[in-house]
Formats: structure tokens, sequence, C-alpha cells
């Protein structure tokens, strides 16, 4: 058995590349959430890398 079961749900809003996100505050994009490390906007995520703004929360299922 076992296993890790369903993604939870990408209940975060939506990130927009006009949006201004401080450190804290969590994105869904790409099928992941995502929490920004820092002040940031336009950066999008998935594209900054393991030191970048965005740290990946893991997959996430869409609603």
């Amino acid at each position: 058995g076992g296993g890790d079961g369903d993604p939870g749900a990408c209940d975060a809003p939506v990130w927009s590349a006009g949006s201004v996100y401080s450190g804290g505050d969590t994105v869904s994009f790409g099928g992941h959430n995502w929490r920004a490390k820092w002040w940031v906007t336009g950066e999008e995520p998935g594209t900054t890398g393991e030191w970048g703004v965005w740290e990946d929360l893991g997959a996430c299922a869409a609603a």
C-alpha cells in the first residue's frame, strides 16, 4: 500500500504577471503551488531556479 495520494488543490490565487507579491504570498501556476520568498513582480514561477524568488510547494490539482 502507501503512496502519496492525490496532490492538494491549487487553492492559491493564480499567478499574474502584473501583480506584486510580498514574501510569504502564495500563488498557483503550471500545476504547482508557489510561495514568494521576497517582494516580486513579473517573475514567472518555475523560471527562477532553486535559488530564485519562487519556492515550489509541490504539485497541485486544478479545482
